[in-house]
């Protein structure tokens, strides 16, 4: 899986809109994926706390890194369906996403991807990917 983890924070290290946000690869194993973002002032929305839109896109990154470790990189898949929960917020540190594909058909994987901050759950998703390649 170390060859996969290079290869897959290859491919997404050359997204402009990861790099935006700060967004990097901590972890990928077969299923399984965690993503890390750092706090920034320029990711807040006027009350000083972390705007929905950012922790929404941390989560659907962790989703996709993690179904790309069960479909490998020459298949295309994009998000078609996801829901996002925001249960506290975030002023200050760092965001991890962990995320862990719960099915994996043929043409369909779903994530359920859980966002913490400093051990506090801050945001619960779940993703649908469909698989575009055979």
């Amino acid at each position: 899986m170390d060859k996969n983890k290079a290869q897959i924070e290859q491919l997404f290290v050359s997204v402009p809109f990861w790099d935006l946000l700060g967004i990097r690869v901590v972890e990928v194993r077969e299923g399984y994926a965690k993503l890390s973002m750092p706090f920034d002032n320029k990711l807040t929305q006027p009350y000083g706390i972390v705007h929905g839109g950012a922790l929404f896109s941390l989560a659907d990154s962790a989703g996709a890194v993690a179904v790309a470790s069960l479909v490998g990189l020459d298949k295309r898949f994009v998000t078609v369906e996801m829901k996002i929960n925001f249960l506290n917020p975030v002023r200050e540190g760092v965001m991890e996403a962990n995320a862990e594909v719960v099915k994996k058909g043929k043409t369909i994987a779903v994530s359920d991807i859980r966002v913490e901050n400093k051990e506090q759950i801050i945001a619960k998703a779940i993703a649908t990917y469909i698989i575009l390649d055979d």
